[in-house]
């Protein structure tokens, strides 16, 4: 009962507010009023429905019934005294004047005649009509694509979209599926409000299967060859058939996605290749062990025994994978003869040459055990132990291996290491040092706060990482100390976020860092909700952050957490990189393969070229407003998978392609051949076009651990 009266108070409340009263109001011109929606409305609750259904902000009532849907009146006017004719206690206009009651509606009618076309094989085409009934400008449209039918194995996320400009009636949807059905839906935003959506479905064409694996032989009879082939796997479209094709010895292989024809017709043509079966994919097991040129017809190719040229023939499988009128095709490496020799003589070596290599391992190995057993007795009866430091002065020098640092080239004697660091950086005076309460994150020695220090008679904001000497072991006061020394040497710079200096208590050191007011990551993704950000300005950024990072290198120190979260901004647009020695401690927790080089997944490569293609990832960043790379792949294994197998982040609507090319040669498979620090900044002299469209989502989830 409590329940059913708090409903019922709550739909009077909202139907009050739907339907409240803007006053009478003069019709200017009789002629211009629309025909009545209702020729005969009993009370102003039922013309402030119907107007609302039709999305018409104001419903206006006259001669005491007859119910009209605007969006405009004419002046105020005190000559509404006829009541409704079903409720006394409302007003209902006059013959010259109009009651006005607000419908409650604020956004636009749903835009219309939404048509989506396919493109390519990650695109469509989606075109509409403005609402009949904007309410106001429209500002923008969004676009969300949902996928309802794909081939893939993956849980492909929504795409969104969001289209600047009441003009706006056409866009291009980057980064879907190939061969997925999307249900496409679009929706107008006024200042007020949005509109409800209009809807469509549509596929993307569908792409090439993988690539198939080649063929095994197993036997060479007289005019045939048995092989052993592996059921092929497609993400981008269905498997439609399988070609089992032979290829003339020593002739050159077909050109790629063509049709291949029997037997027949191409002795006629003269081609060194033909088709000798196709089965459908629900008969793979039956072919699975295959005898090529054993007579049969199958699938409608005639499978002749091998003579003459192609005796010694090439033999291979192509998968076609079709839906409509498009068609994909792949197509395995050949199998051959000689091939299938020279295989086994090697894999013959191949484990010679494993049992050569563990025999030998094995001796080192006890090479070794004898060796450190041997010293070790030696330095019981010739050294004694040393007792370990519990402070933060350690008795030598800490110049191990250590990629965010740099090796001296001169080992110094036995020294003090962190009174020789204390030398080069600000003391701060305790009194002139603010640590606030709030931990933003804890780090690897200690937690990591803001505060705020005095510094010529000015307070500025920094991060401040306080470390506690005696919670530190021997070897996290060595790493500690490393990671210290990486920021005093590369000292301040104009584009970083440089150490203030360090402060020191009776058990506590205090890092003091830059801290920028404001991340480049969170003023991309505020101007996707329309705050201020400088598209004019973004090579100009991009440029400094490459000056930066060839200070760096110059410095000798690895970059090797670039990305648009990774840099702040001061409040002239100044970029200041983050993120360099002690400073990665204080920074989010990222899942990085999106911005990983090729070259880095297999051996934890970490080099300036690595850097180079994270900038590439980082420019794509800011020219996508914040947008989460391969937003399309959900694991960091897809993404490395994806990385692996040459697939780059596409080029976007509003990127020219001297910039994509930029963007392009930074992702090169071969090191070498990416661009320099010095090239890359000069990025400034490229000029950019207005962003109109944003077309790549921010995922989190994908970013952050």
């Amino acid at each position: 009962m409590i329940i059913a009266s708090s409903f019922l108070f709550f739909c009077g409340v909202y139907f009050a507010c739907a339907q409240k009263y803007e006053g009478c109001f003069r019709n200017s011109d009789l002629n211009e009023l629309p025909t009545p929606t209702l020729g005969h409305a009993s009370t102003p609750a039922e013309c402030v429905k119907k107007c609302r259904s039709q999305y018409y902000m104001f419903a206006g009532l006259m001669n005491g019934q007859q119910c009209y849907c605007v969006n405009k009146f004419g002046q105020p006017s005190d000559s509404c005294t006829l009541t409704c004719a079903s409720d006394s206690s409302y007003y209902c206009g006059s013959y010259e004047a109009m009651s006005v009651y607000a419908t409650g509606q604020q956004g636009p009618s749903p835009p219309r005649r939404v048509s989506v076309t396919e493109e390519t094989k990650d695109t469509l085409k989606i075109t509409w009509q403005p609402p009949d009934i904007p309410n106001g400008k429209i500002i923008f449209y969004t676009i969300r694509a949902v996928v309802e039918e794909t081939y893939s194995s993956n849980n492909l996320p929504p795409i969104e979209s969001q289209i600047q400009g009441g003009s706006s009636n056409m866009t291009i949807l980057r980064g879907l599926q190939p061969g997925t059905k999307y249900y496409i839906s679009i929706t107008a935003s006024n200042a007020l409000e949005s509109s409800e959506s209009a809807n469509s479905t549509g596929w993307t064409l569908i792409g090439p299967p993988d690539k198939p694996v080649m063929p095994k032989i197993l036997e060479h009879g007289k005019d045939t060859i048995t092989v052993m082939l592996t059921e092929g796997h497609s993400e981008y479209g269905p498997i439609s058939a399988y070609q089992v094709f032979v290829v003339q010895a020593d002739a050159i292989p077909p050109p790629v996605d063509e049709e291949y024809l029997n037997y027949d017709s191409a002795s006629k043509q003269g081609l060194s290749y033909y088709v000798a079966a196709q089965f459908e994919p629900l008969d793979f097991h039956r072919y699975k062990k295959f005898v090529v040129g054993d007579g049969r017809m199958i699938g409608g190719y005639h499978n002749l025994p091998l003579q003459d040229q192609f005796v010694s023939a090439q033999v291979g499988l192509m998968i076609i994978s079709r839906k409509a009128a498009h068609v994909q095709r792949s197509y395995s490496d050949l199998a051959n003869i000689m091939l299938n020799h020279e295989m086994n003589q090697m894999d013959k070596t191949a484990l010679a040459l494993c049992i050569a290599i563990t025999l030998l391992s094995i001796l080192l190995a006890i090479s070794i055990l004898i060796y450190f057993v041997l010293r070790r007795r030696h330095e019981r009866f010739h050294m004694q132990k040393l007792p370990e430091q519990q402070e933060l002065t350690l008795q030598g020098p800490v110049y191990e291996v250590d990629n965010m640092g740099y090796i001296p080239e001169d080992i110094p004697e036995r020294v003090n290491h962190y009174q020789e660091l204390k030398k080069k950086v600000w003391s701060i005076p305790q009194n002139a040092l603010f640590v606030d309460d709030h931990v933003i994150r804890r780090g690897r020695f200690g937690s990591v706060h803001t505060g705020s220090v005095l510094k010529d008679d000015k307070s500025c904001p920094v991060t401040i990482h306080t470390i506690v000497d005696g919670a530190l072991k021997g070897s996290d006061k060595r790493h500690m100390l490393r990671e210290l020394d990486v920021c005093i040497r590369a000292g301040s710079m104009k584009y970083l976020a440089s150490l203030v200096g360090t402060c020191e208590t009776t058990d506590m050191l205090y890092v003091v860092l830059e801290l920028p007011p404001q991340i480049l990551k969170d003023r991309l993704l505020g101007a996707r909700s329309g705050d201020v950000f400088p598209i004019d300005q973004i090579l100009s950024i991009s440029s400094s952050i490459a000056i930066a990072l060839q200070y760096l290198a110059s410095h000798k120190i690895i970059h090797n957490r670039l990305c648009a979260r990774n840099v702040g901004l001061s409040s002239d647009w100044t970029p200041k990189l983050m993120g360099h020695g002690i400073a990665k401690y204080a920074l989010q927790d990222l899942k990085y393969a999106r911005w990983t080089a090729v070259e880095c997944f297999d051996n934890q490569t970490k080099h300036q070229p690595g850097v180079i293609w994270a900038f590439g990832v980082l420019l794509w960043e800011m020219f996508s407003m914040g947008g989460t790379p391969y937003s399309n792949l959900a694991l960091d294994s897809e993404v490395e998978d994806a990385i692996m197998r040459g697939i780059r982040l596409p080029q976007l609507l509003d990127v020219t392609d001297p910039i994509y090319e930029v963007m392009s040669s930074c992702w090169r498979d071969d090191p070498e051949e990416r661009p320099t620090f010095d090239e890359l900044t000069r990025l400034d002299t490229l000029s950019v076009c207005p962003i109109t469209a944003i077309t790549e989502p921010y995922l989190p989830e994908l970013e952050l651990n």
